[in-house]
């Protein structure tokens, strides 16, 4: 018996091994190694996140936003608009793994299908009444008319949308697992990219003919979110 004890320990070894592994894939981002990286947005550097600013010029205006406050965006055609705490705006996020997003919806507002590639959502309705739901991989539809204060949480990339019903205007906050989730609008992405998708390939797979494919195109021809997006170096774009 007492050979065997050289050998478990051998698997145990292993085990916790391959959990060290395991174990980080479950958060969007990597875990933070110093205590923090307020983002250098002007650095040339290029790598998966931003650079660290010179610890020796963080002051304590690097860990607070007011753009909730100070927002001046337009409404969008869609009648909605946003303000994002995300890395982009708010670099002490930077290596946090998190993100804010102050959403603020007129009568009728809809912030149409969308998903957020790199993290999940808790999206949390403070004034109004809306619809928020969510589509799964097996094209099932979750969805509920929210109140103030209820929440509702979105898996990572899933399909969802939020809708206002009320009598007046509404304002939700969304949180994100992700110093930058990443926006990606369903139909700006097929009928707004750039190049453009081939017509051949959104008639067949829509099931219609091309005028209405182009009728489609040309609506979205003008950017949804003018005041919002910005592109990155690998061609992505963030919501802003």
């Amino acid at each position: 018996m007492a050979k065997s004890f050289p050998y478990l320990h051998l698997l145990m070894f292993f085990i916790i091994v391959l959990l060290s592994l395991v174990m980080p894939c479950y958060g969007a981002d990597p875990s933070p190694l110093q205590d923090y990286c307020i983002a250098d947005l002007s650095s040339d550097i290029y790598l998966n996140g931003y650079p660290c600013k010179n610890p020796n010029n963080v002051t304590v205006d690097d860990f607070f936003y007011d753009g909730f406050i100070t927002d001046t965006t337009a409404f969008n055609i869609d009648r909605w608009k946003a303000a994002a705490a995300h890395v982009d705006f708010f670099p002490a996020v930077n290596t946090l793994g998190v993100t804010m997003i102050q959403i603020q919806l007129l009568k009728g507002g809809v912030v149409g299908p969308h998903t957020h590639p790199r993290a999940s959502e808790m999206l949390l309705l403070m004034e109004g009444k809306v619809i928020a739901g969510f589509i799964t991989t097996d094209n099932v539809l979750f969805y509920k008319t929210m109140t103030p204060k209820m929440l509702v949480v979105i898996p990572q990339a899933f399909v969802h949308f939020v809708y206002n019903v009320g009598e007046g205007a509404a304002l939700l906050y969304a949180s994100y697992n992700s110093q930058q989730p990443g926006t990606h609008y369903l139909s700006h992405a097929l009928f707004n990219s750039t190049p453009t998708v081939p017509d051949d390939v959104l008639s067949r797979s829509f099931r219609v003919n091309d005028s209405i494919i182009e009728l489609l195109k040309s609506s979205l021809s003008v950017p949804l979110y003018p005041d919002i997006m910005s592109s990155t170096s690998s061609g992505s774009v963030r919501l802003k």
